[in-house]
């Protein structure tokens, strides 16, 4: 099963070591946007950009951006 890498990127990069098996390009590409979605909500932090999705091998496959909801007025 390849392995995937989910990395936050805020101006510089966390890097995730480890990464995760999983079948298919697809499921990691949906397991980062519902990352980037939990940090948007989560984290008051606005230099959180995005987390983006490598394989094995180190080729960005996908960007998920972190996207922060608008404040209630």
């Amino acid at each position: 099963m390849p392995r995937f890498h989910f990395e936050i990127v805020d101006g510089y990069t966390i890097e995730d070591p480890l990464g995760v098996e999983l079948p298919t390009e697809d499921q990691a590409k949906a397991i980062a946007h519902r990352m980037a979605e939990q940090i948007s909500n989560d984290v008051a932090d606005e230099s959180l950009s995005a987390v983006v999705v490598k394989t094995d091998s180190g080729k960005e496959i996908y960007t998920a951006p972190i996207r922060k909801a608008p404040s209630p007025q």
